[in-house]
């Protein structure tokens, strides 16, 4: 090789050892501006995700005498690291429509959520007070209540409706004395149609003391879900029976009338009630 050209080959290499550190460099500070861009982005996107979550509060304060449950409950988790409801009353511990209504509570709220359970099945509204069941009740520490009354144990325990309705109310000042952040909702039972027209000494049926127990929540301006009175417009709607949607008995849910509460117990949770008696 002639000197001339060995000297061709080393300005060659040399010119290539320039092209890839000016590559490297070159490619160093585009990694360096995509990191600071993204860096920008990001605290972009945190400054608007902050703007939008004090928007959303500032919009649920501002909207507390008419916010759906569901909403209200993501206003708590706001405000709290868990969030915990409780159903309370005259129910079965293993109630089927509950397990579906606390999973989708769960999938609607993004907070933790704590769900727990104090059935006193067939308890009368006396008996629940008495007991002083309420105490259990506080444990839990509930921001909402779903409270379940009791027509059809009230009926059987031959209250006059004068007293169920005290008792009711006496229920619900109990609440709000050791929970006074709780929000109560009442919550009506399923139909039966072995239980109506079945009346007690009184000549009075469950449906008389739910009629009673329904206009109290309504005076006093508390929340009521009536899912007895929706259940019962939804089949005649659909034209179904109500005997088709109960177990045997007359009175339990069957595997459709689970669905069709359950779906009811839905759509009240995105209803816009008054929610400030809550926190």
């Amino acid at each position: 090789m002639s000197k001339k050209s060995g000297f061709a080959v080393f300005l060659l290499m040399i010119l290539a050892v320039g092209v890839v550190l000016f590559g490297m460099s070159y490619s160093k500070q585009q990694q360096q501006e995509l990191e600071m861009v993204a860096e920008q982005t990001n605290k972009k996107e945190e400054v608007e995700i902050l703007e939008e979550d004090s928007q959303q509060m500032t919009d649920y304060e501002e909207s507390r005498g008419a916010l759906s449950i569901l909403d209200y409950l993501k206003y708590i988790g706001s405000l709290k690291e868990e969030v915990s409801i409780s159903f309370y009353g005259d129910i079965a511990q293993e109630e089927p429509w509950i397990a579906a209504t606390e999973e989708y509570i769960d999938e609607q709220i993004a907070s933790k959520i704590k769900s727990n359970r104090l059935a006193y099945p067939n308890y009368n509204s006396y008996q629940l007070i008495s007991e002083n069941k309420v105490t259990e009740l506080a444990k839990t520490n509930p921001n909402v209540v779903f409270f379940q009354v009791m027509p059809y144990a009230d009926q059987e325990k031959d209250i006059s409706l004068d007293d169920s309705s005290e008792y009711l109310a006496m229920n619900y000042a109990a609440i709000k004395d050791v929970l006074p952040e709780a929000l109560v909702i009442f919550v009506t039972p399923n139909p039966s149609s072995s239980e109506r027209g079945n009346n007690n000494s009184r000549t009075l049926d469950y449906t008389s003391y739910l009629n009673e127990m329904v206009a109290t929540v309504e005076e006093n301006e508390w929340t009521v879900f009536d899912l007895h009175k929706s259940y019962l417009k939804k089949i005649e709607t659909d034209g179904i029976a109500l005997e088709n949607t109960l177990n045997e008995n007359g009175k339990s849910l069957n595997g459709e009338g689970t669905s069709i509460y359950n779906t009811l117990f839905e759509e009240m949770l995105n209803q816009k009630v008054d929610t400030t008696s809550g926190i």
